[in-house]
């Protein structure tokens, strides 16, 4: 059961409006509206989509509940399209114009009356509806998965889609508010002419207020924009998530191990992003992740970026590939690499975990060292253990504290087919 507080829009020049509490229960669904914690059960709720309020019979919640679980996945890429606010007034306006006259009707006045009226009301539902499509197709986070969550949190922020969301509301409010006023006033009008002069100024009342505030329909149009570039990453599906520092080789390894095409380019935090690529394993499918590099520091200290790699690690069912570069080149030392290695480890000790060397086409040295001094059982452990203190490993010390991490190079493709092996390896184990 979802339940939250509402929060209040805060604009200046609109109506004040009072906090009220929306819950989902089982004597408190609306079939059109079960997905839309916006929508308050108020007497303009009707102008929010299609359809009226209508208890839900069992087979009818099970239907729903099977929807919106298909909707709490990939939701951003399901929100509608928002249309620029001039075009849903501009469109409001003419169809509005083209109501005609109730031929029923056979006093001129009455007739009058009644279609100032009617071209109020409809110039109220043209805009009502897109408003209220809005409101109905923009998913409360409360009912998003975790990890969108995270992802709606990190990208455009929470607070900002719900500004968005409720401004839209308020909006619709406004609207319906102004047109049913003197829509009214004109079916109640003693002569023609008051009718025609009210319904004037009724459209004129309509149209200002949407357009003082139709800037919160342009906003949310931004938003629902930036939403839908986000990954589509299944939580259902097992993920194996490329881990590391910056520059270390995951997305080139993305692009050997599946059907994922990063950029690869030679800075600081390429991958701006998390981006999704898949393979088969015996005709099930896995996702593979290339997320951006984590640094060695706290996490007040963290960008939004490395916040995003810990969420996916956080509320996805991932197996990790800790990705490292003994070669020095990607600008974080393996010093550094070995503490981001050892934080993940005891924040996430129940993940499936693979140590990756990368680069191992230019590292034959060190490794075939560290593979001498492992063979002989050298006493190397203590000497370690003093640049371990002193921030200073070397390439063949790394080799020798992790002996069991392939060992890969994306430029040869030595050690890819061992690594997919391994892999496969620990999908069976986890089934």
């Amino acid at each position: 059961m979802a339940r939250f507080s509402r929060p209040v829009l805060v604009v200046e020049g609109s109506p004040p409006r009072a906090v009220r509490e929306s819950r989902f229960d089982s004597g408190g669904y609306v079939r059109e509206y079960s997905d839309s914690p916006w929508i308050q059960n108020d007497d303009d709720a009707e102008h929010a989509a299609e359809g009226t309020q209508q208890p839900m019979t069992d087979y009818q919640k099970e239907d729903d509940d099977a929807q919106k679980k298909k909707r709490i996945v990939g939701g951003f890429q399901q929100l509608p399209m928002v249309s620029p606010s001039y075009e849903i007034i501009e469109s409001a306006l003419k169809r509005a114009d083209r109501v005609g006259y109730n031929k029923k009707l056979k006093n001129e006045g009455a007739r009058a009356k009644n279609r100032a009226a009617r071209q109020l009301d409809t110039l109220m539902k043209e805009l009502t509806k897109p408003l209220g499509k809005y409101e109905n197709g923009f998913i409360h986070p409360d009912a998003l998965h975790p990890f969108e969550r995270a992802l709606l949190s990190l990208s455009v922020g929470e607070d900002r889609y719900l500004h968005a969301v409720e401004g839209v509301v308020s909006l619709r409010k406004s609207v319906v508010g102004v047109a049913k006023g003197y829509a009214g006033r004109c079916s109640k009008s003693p002569t023609k002419k008051e009718a025609l002069d009210l319904r004037d100024e009724g459209f004129s009342q309509v149209e200002s207020t949407y357009k003082r505030y139709s800037y919160v329909v342009e906003e949310l149009k931004e938003i629902a924009k930036s939403l839908r570039k986000l990954p589509v990453v299944d939580p259902d599906v097992t993920t194996v998530a490329l881990v590391g520092a910056p520059n270390v080789g995951k997305s080139s390894l993305v692009q050997l191990l599946s059907s994922g095409l990063p950029e690869v380019q030679n800075y600081p935090f390429t991958t701006r992003s998390i981006k999704v690529g898949h393979f088969f394993v015996n005709t099930e499918r896995y996702q593979v992740t290339d997320t951006p590099g984590l640094l060695h520091r706290a996490d007040e200290d963290r960008n939004q970026m490395e916040m995003l790699t810990l969420a996916s690690l956080q509320y996805l069912k991932t197996s990790v590939l800790f990705v490292m570069d003994l070669t020095g080149e990607c600008g974080t030392t393996l010093y550094d690499q070995w503490r981001i290695r050892e934080e993940l480890l005891e924040r996430f000790p129940e993940k499936q975990w693979i140590d990756v060397f990368s680069k191992a086409d230019i590292l034959e040295e060190e490794l075939d060292r560290a593979d001498e001094l492992l063979a002989a059982r050298t006493p190397i452990q203590s000497d370690i253990d003093g640049r371990l203190c002193s921030g200073s490993l070397t390439a063949v010390d790394m080799a020798c504290l992790i002996p069991h991490a392939a060992r890969v190079s994306s430029i040869t493709g030595d050690g890819t087919d061992s690594l997919k092996e391994r892999m496969i390896a620990m999908f069976d184990t986890a089934t």
